[in-house]
């Protein structure tokens, strides 16, 4: 297995910035809504990569034309949008060109986590698919899969996902993500018990609903921590970035 400095080396050459920790994750204060998950005591990162196919590798298997056009890569500051595209664009190739070494660094930046948070009294949490839908289940180091060493660490892993089977067998939480094609699998995922998290058009007149489709919407946005949410419900999001603009019928409109 390559060292972490072999690692380093590999992926400072694929134009990654390896010179401070974490390498792959964001800090947990850079991301405002995952800076949220304080209030539960959770310090969290997340792992963004370059949706869809924008890295010439398609990491969004379930991605519809209106979650691709709308999704959360376009969210943030525009002014920094341009460096943040090239940072995701080099991680997810090094992901595709070399595996190992994408591992490596990211077990040493969970490992960052863990310790991050003992010290801080807090738990950790990992969001892997910030920006991407990859089986992370499936993915291994050295026989290690990501969801084994996040649990050797005790770190909550959590994600969004658009494909039904892992929503409805994955080994740890997974949001369902509704998109404009998919309220029949939506329903099927709520009556097993699990969440559907679904983008709406929302402001000061229009409010978030309190059902759809007959099952209860929690606001989603008062923190990203999933795990927390209450099982069978609606996660309501207001439509940021591109979604605002969206006609596909991905941001439902109220």
């Amino acid at each position: 297995m390559l060292t972490l400095n072999e690692a380093k080396e590999i992926a400072t050459n694929n134009g990654i910035n390896t010179k401070a920790k974490p390498y792959l994750i964001s800090r947990p204060d850079a991301n405002p809504k995952t800076a949220k998950n304080m209030k539960f005591g959770v310090l969290t990162s997340p792992l963004h990569l370059a949706p869809a196919s924008l890295s010439g590798h398609n990491v969004c298997a379930g991605a519809s034309l209106g979650c691709i056009k709308a999704c959360l890569h376009t969210a943030g500051n525009p002014a920094h949008m341009a460096g943040k595209q090239r940072a995701r664009i080099a991680k997810t190739q090094l992901y595709f060109s070399n595996r190992e070494a994408f591992l490596v660094l990211l077990f040493d930046d969970m490992e960052w986590l863990a310790r991050k948070a003992e010290r801080l009294g807090l738990v950790a949490g990992l969001r892997p698919n910030a920006t991407s839908d990859l089986p992370i289940e499936r993915i291994k180091l050295n026989g290690v899969s990501i969801v084994d060493h996040a649990n050797n660490l005790k770190i909550r892993l959590y994600d969004y996902t658009a494909i039904l089977k892992r929503v409805l067998a994955s080994p740890y939480h997974l949001t369902f993500s509704r998109k404009e094609d998919n309220d029949e699998a939506c329903i099927q995922v709520l009556k097993a018990g699990k969440n559907v998290a679904a983008v709406f058009e929302v402001s000061k007149a229009k409010p978030l609903p309190k059902t759809w489709k007959g099952f209860p919407v929690l606001n989603g946005d008062e923190s990203d921590w999933r795990p927390g949410d209450k099982s069978g419900h609606v996660i309501g999001l207001k439509a940021k970035g591109l979604a605002k603009k969206d006609t596909s019928g991905f941001t439902i409109l109220q």
